[in-house]
């Protein structure tokens, strides 16, 4: 296990851009994994995409980002949390895009900074960092070692 801050952790990704494969949202929490519990929760998937629409067709497979994050996560010694804290680990809905005046959100992997505030990485910004209001959970990991 390695002695990573989580705040040396996202800034090291300031100036690294959003791309399949390389740093998407599963990315983005398995790298937090593997710097802090020194196992890669996608070691077996790492690099086998680089586009959209191949990192969708192994969410197919397992079954959705939902339960593909409740499966991997599990397997590294992660357990539901009902109360997240700075460091644990999440699946959010996040904001994507505007249509027609309504704000569409998909579930999308972030990290926990607080018990309030998450952070995730985006497509077009980078890393966010946002409270619940605008980064709702859907289901909170915490690692019980």
């Amino acid at each position: 296990m390695a002695d990573v801050s989580l705040k040396a952790y996202l800034a090291a990704l300031v100036d690294r851009g959003w791309r399949p494969g390389a740093l998407d949202c599963g990315v983005f929490m398995a790298d937090w994994v593997w710097a802090v519990r020194g196992v890669d929760p996608i070691a077996d998937v790492r690099g086998s995409y680089s586009t959209v629409r191949e990192f969708r067709r192994i969410l197919r497979r397992e079954g959705g980002f939902e339960k593909s994050c409740a499966v991997r996560l599990a397997r590294v010694g992660y357990t539901p949390t009902e109360a997240p804290a700075a460091s644990d680990l999440a699946v959010v809905l996040a904001p994507f895009a505007v249509r027609g005046g309504k704000i569409l959100r998909r579930p999308t992997g972030a990290i926990c900074v607080s018990e309030k505030l998450r952070a995730v990485m985006t497509s077009d910004l980078g890393v966010v960092i946002a409270d619940n209001n605008l980064l709702p959970v859907i289901k909170a990991y915490h690692h019980n070692g």
